[in-house]
């Protein structure tokens, strides 16, 4: 079975992603790419939220994912970033293959990428439950 993600764009503006899938369970080779285009926020004329998918890559053997590029398109200007994986079990390679939702934020300077699992419940403090 092929692998699954949930991509959201949160960063204000729009954004290309390219997910680069892991060839095997081994960092040092690639398996191809699935390129995603995610809009800023809901077009306003369908209410389409184009700013969310989710995206299938990958096959029955190579279901891992090896890296993430991301170029955003602010004030005329395009702003790349890739990350990849260089060891198996290091924290982002745990960050892309063990969660099932990425979401992308800017800070002004670059895009940011935080993964966690639909089922996990934000934090809350004793005094709120």
């Amino acid at each position: 079975m092929a692998g699954m993600k949930t991509l959201i764009n949160r960063t204000g503006n729009d954004l290309k992603v390219t997910l680069i899938v892991r060839k095997g369970d081994r960092p040092e080779g690639n398996a191809g790419s699935v390129d995603v285009r995610l809009a800023a926020g809901p077009d306003e004329a369908s209410g389409e939220d184009g700013s969310r998918r989710v995206v299938t890559y990958g096959d029955d053997v190579d279901i891992y994912l090896n890296g993430i590029e991301t170029t955003l398109i602010s004030k005329g200007a395009a702003m790349g970033k890739r990350e990849v994986v260089v060891e198996r079990g290091s924290a982002f390679d745990d960050q892309l293959n063990t969660n099932d939702t990425i979401e992308f934020l800017y800070d002004g300077h670059q895009v940011l990428v935080s993964a966690s699992n639909s089922d996990d419940k934000p934090f809350t403090y004793a005094s709120e439950q």
